[in-house]
């Protein structure tokens, strides 16, 4: 699901509610679009942690300078405010 807000700050800002099936992950990039997600809360044959997987797919689809965010790297935490 995506929504425009167009009040973005140039970050990007997470919410995530990892429950025990799945994660839902909220994310509104730097431009103010909103966007959720889910993924499986456990899923080790892909990630270790959910709710670091989903901000990494966010940031891997969303880098406004195009940057690839691969797994098992540190997350770029400077593209993420508070």
């Amino acid at each position: 699901m995506m929504a425009h807000n167009p009040d973005g700050d140039g970050k990007f800002h997470f919410a995530i509610d990892r429950g025990g099936t799945f994660t839902d992950v909220h994310a509104t990039l730097p431009n103010g679009t909103e966007l959720v997600s889910k993924l499986l809360s456990v899923d080790p044959a892909n990630y270790d942690d959910a709710p670091t997987e989903g901000i990494r797919r966010v940031l891997d689809a969303h880098d406004p300078m195009g940057k690839k965010h691969p797994r098992k790297t540190p997350v770029d935490t400077s593209l993420i405010g508070s």
